[in-house]
């Protein structure tokens, strides 16, 4: 099973809207590209190439309706409309569509018949999913979110259509950098009750995840890093030279500290968050806990 993308940023003709569009697609179980000169639907690279020519953009034509060429029953399609992302499981191939007028005129004649399924807003979405739109390639394979993917067709269709292992996963393999930070963040407002400025987060110093503080006006400077990444304490150290009372929250998922031997700087164990993913499964955001539960945590 492979996991695409599709913007459906379609050219209607006149007469159309891009609401037509979407309500044709809902209707009629599809999801697709235009490029309606490329009429054929052999099997072919070479046949698809060719019709492409009449565009003086073959590549981009070339590469969509490839695209859909190659997806196959079962296929996960990941689109976004207005805001909200939906998934598609292909019922029905490319090289047996039979388009007809309205296709074309609302140009998506090259597409492939598909189940609708709503998951909806980028919170609840796979960052790399969301980060797949950002190309302007009308179609594309999007690698290394099968699992999740099939997870989430799971979930949110109440069904067992895509098998699960039942392996237990390292959740910290598995967790993207920005779940880990966010989990981070939780167990310090949680366990050592600070709260974020939040006008902190959107500063792109590279030492600190944001700035944070608790009721007594002590703050605390967090910085989180995922892989194998090492943390050096002394790399953290102007927070504390600047403000005696700071607190510096180093977490690593290699868990190697360079320690040193100030008081103010603490290191989070792996073994703290998993136990405060337990107690405090509730609050966890909901792709975080599709991850974790992914990855068999609770079994």
């Amino acid at each position: 099973m492979k996991v695409w993308r599709i913007h459906i940023k379609n050219d209607v003709e006149d007469g159309y809207t891009r609401k037509d569009l979407l309500e044709f697609c809902l209707q009629n179980n599809l999801i697709g590209v235009g490029w309606n000169d490329i009429k054929t639907r052999a099997d072919s690279v070479s046949e698809i190439k060719k019709e492409a020519q009449s565009y003086s953009n073959a590549t981009a034509g070339f590469k969509a309706v490839n695209a859909m060429r190659q997806m196959n029953l079962d296929d996960l399609i990941w689109t976004r409309l207005e805001g909200i992302y939906y998934l598609c499981r292909v019922t029905g191939v490319w090289k047996d569509s039979k388009p007809d007028k309205t296709h074309y005129s609302l140009d998506i004649s090259n597409y492939v018949n598909v189940e609708w399924l709503k998951i909806g807003t980028e919170d609840l979405v796979p960052g790399k999913v969301v980060s797949s739109f950002r190309p302007a390639a009308s179609a594309q394979c999007i690698n290394g979110v099968e699992e999740i993917t099939a997870y989430l067709w799971n979930k949110y269709s109440k069904t067992d259509k895509y098998e699960r292992t039942s392996e237990k996963m390292d959740i910290w393999n598995v967790l993207s950098a920005e779940s880990i930070e966010e989990l981070v963040l939780l167990y310090l407002q949680v366990k050592e009750k600070y709260y974020i400025y939040s006008t902190t987060m959107k500063f792109t110093t590279k030492e600190y995840e944001c700035v944070m503080v608790n009721e007594n006006g002590t703050r605390a400077f967090p910085q989180v890093k995922s892989g194998a990444v090492s943390l050096s304490a002394d790399d953290y150290m102007d927070a504390v030279k600047l403000d005696p009372t700071a607190r510096i929250f180093l977490f690593s998922v290699s868990e190697d500290y360079k320690r040193n031997n100030c008081d103010n700087i603490h290191y989070l164990k792996k073994k703290d968050l998993e136990t405060f993913i337990v107690e405090y499964r509730t609050i966890l955001p909901s792709l975080t806990e599709s991850w974790i539960d992914l990855c068999n945590f609770f079994n």
